[in-house]
């Protein structure tokens, strides 16, 4: 499950970057970014999962504040690339 999910973002971080390359449009900014990061947040995963860069929860299982904040930053991303996409074709 964690080999597919690594190729699909990997799939949709080089797409994202080939948009970003001809966009300037902030929604479309705000989107890709989520994307991104949530492609770094997945090689997090399973470099943790290799052992490769351990990180370890504390007594009660929580996650370090670091990683739970980037991993809520991808949806914050999304939610403001939406705001300004609804906000520029807002119609009266």
């Amino acid at each position: 499950m964690l080999i597919g999910r690594a190729a699909v973002s990997f799939l949709a971080s080089f797409l994202a970057i080939w948009v970003w390359s001809r966009t300037r449009e902030e929604s479309w900014l705000f989107i890709i970014t989520g994307i991104l990061v949530s492609f770094v947040v997945l090689i997090i995963e399973i470099l943790s999962t290799f052992g490769i860069l351990p990180y370890s929860p504390d007594a009660s299982g929580a996650l370090p504040l670091w990683l739970a904040l980037l991993e809520m930053f991808p949806y914050l991303c999304y939610a403001l690339g939406l705001g300004f996409y609804l906000y520029r074709n807002r119609r009266f």
